[in-house]
């Protein structure tokens, strides 16, 4: 070990926001920025969230962790409010509990975040959790704590933790042989108002994953929160559930090539006739139910395309939908951030408010294709636009590289010999077999003179690579 050498690896990633996620929550009626409120501490990546009911919050602060943070006085008094929601703020993904307190000033909080495993002494190996929501005295929620079975294939289960006593039992079917018809997985839980009935959406008929990405094959069950489960299937193709009464479900499905929320009454078992909430021709996901006829979702009125500089309609908000036709949906985050993406919206005080999840700015600086020089002296990388070629060394950080507009430029390259100072990049439309795409070499690339030569032919070449003799 003593002569083992270490360096650094550059990379970029999708999907992933290079600024931390967290939580806020705006009025119905939005007249500016300040309206919306910041619901965490601010640490670390935080999603995912759901209220706290007040008679829970109560049973919480009796366990010895939370005892000194609060009473049922604070609580009925309105100074102390409580939700649960993910944060990474301990290297995983898991559930945790943030105290609100109230402060003078009405549009901020002062906030006290909890581990949930910590207060409750429920799991403390490596794992995930996500979904947590109240059924009267217990917590539901979904985890991978369990031995994965098979590879390549979930094994989320949900569980209920009592917040009185912090027993825990699994909801979720126990896989009984390896057939693969008894792979059992559940994802989003979601409890009725009366908190006798929790909905999820499960793999349960399809025999596991069979490697789709986006469109998850799930149907929704629904059980009981306490034994006999009676668990039963009542949506089929469908996804996220969200309980608009004890008999309505409200959901999401994709429908060609949009996807939609949909309204189903359970009141007779499996729902055959489905109303469809959100108009076709737009992407609206992730309902929430505020009462059996209205429900808030995230919508992407307009599609964008790879490369495009989105407008305001290509972005993810939140929306509320009134599924009586009397009303027209009503547009929360728009008025407040129009170019943010906004997830995942949960109810708050019975609908007077909205809550979700955005990145913490709006104006993103993210790089993408990082290449490091042969002697580690220089990192170069383009910007999100696919429009300039940029370098970092010890001069500090400069364009080398400018391009008409965007999506022209990626792909750079070190030649690997150090004092020739070349960098090979893709100079066209990206991602397009179609188009005409050329390699081309930036010389003297560090002294940014944004000269290129093009070393290739008509056609389409894209992602050069030199070789260690290339001098």
């Amino acid at each position: 070990m003593g002569d083992e050498k270490r360096g650094s690896i550059a990379f970029f990633s999708t999907y992933r926001p290079p600024l931390p996620l967290d939580i806020y929550s705006s009025p119905l009626l939005v007249t500016s920025r300040k309206d919306e409120l910041h619901m965490t501490d601010g640490l670390s990546y935080n999603y995912n969230a759901q209220i706290i009911p007040s008679n829970a919050l109560k049973k919480i602060l009796t366990r010895p962790k939370m005892a000194s943070e609060g009473n049922g006085a604070d609580v009925d008094s309105g100074r102390l409010s409580a939700m649960v929601f993910v944060s990474e703020r301990e290297n995983l993904e898991t559930l945790h509990i943030a105290l609100q307190f109230k402060n003078d000033d009405e549009n901020s909080l002062r906030v006290k975040v909890f581990s949930f495993s910590d207060v409750f002494d429920t799991f403390n190996g490596i794992r995930m959790e996500d979904s947590g929501c109240i059924a009267g005295d217990y917590l539901v929620y979904v985890t991978t704590k369990d031995e994965l079975r098979d590879r390549r294939q979930p094994w989320t289960a949900v569980y209920k933790t009592n917040l009185k006593t912090s027993e825990t039992s699994r909801l979720t079917l126990k896989v009984i042989s390896n057939l693969k018809c008894d792979r059992v997985a559940d994802l989003s839980p979601a409890v009725s108002p009366s908190g006798k009935q929790i909905a999820v959406a499960s793999f349960q008929n399809y025999g596991g994953w069979d490697g789709e990405i986006e469109d998850l094959k799930t149907d929704i069950f629904v059980m009981k929160t306490d034994p006999p489960l009676g668990r039963k299937m009542v949506i089929r193709n469908g996804g996220w559930p969200s309980w608009g009464s004890d008999n309505v479900i409200f959901f999401h499905r994709k429908v060609g090539d949009f996807w939609g929320v949909f309204r189903a009454d359970i009141s007779k078992g499996r729902a055959t006739e489905f109303f469809r909430v959100t108009p076709d021709g737009m992407d609206a996901m992730t309902p929430a139910a505020i009462n059996a006829t209205t429900v808030a979702v995230a919508t992407i009125r307009q599609k964008s395309k790879f490369g495009d500089i989105r407008v305001e309609t290509q972005y993810r908000h939140i929306e509320i939908f009134d599924t009586t036709g009397q009303q027209q949906p009503r547009q929360i985050t728009m008025n407040i951030r129009p170019k943010a993406d906004h997830f995942n919206p949960f109810v708050i005080d019975g609908g007077k408010r909205i809550g979700y999840h955005r990145c913490k700015s709006e104006m993103l600086k993210v790089r993408v294709f990082p290449t490091f020089s042969p002697d580690g002296s220089k990192l170069a990388f383009v910007d999100n636009e696919f429009k300039n070629v940029w370098v970092a060394d010890n001069k500090g950080l400069r364009i080398v590289q400018k391009t008409r507009g965007p999506d022209s430029i990626f792909a750079p390259v070190w030649n690997q010999n150090p004092e020739k100072d070349v960098l090979y990049v893709c100079m066209g439309p990206s991602f397009n077999a179609t188009e005409k795409l050329d390699i081309c070499a930036i010389p003297e690339a560090s002294r940014g003179r944004g000269h290129h030569k093009i070393l290739t032919a008509v056609s389409n070449n894209a992602f050069p690579s030199t070789s260690p003799d290339d001098y």
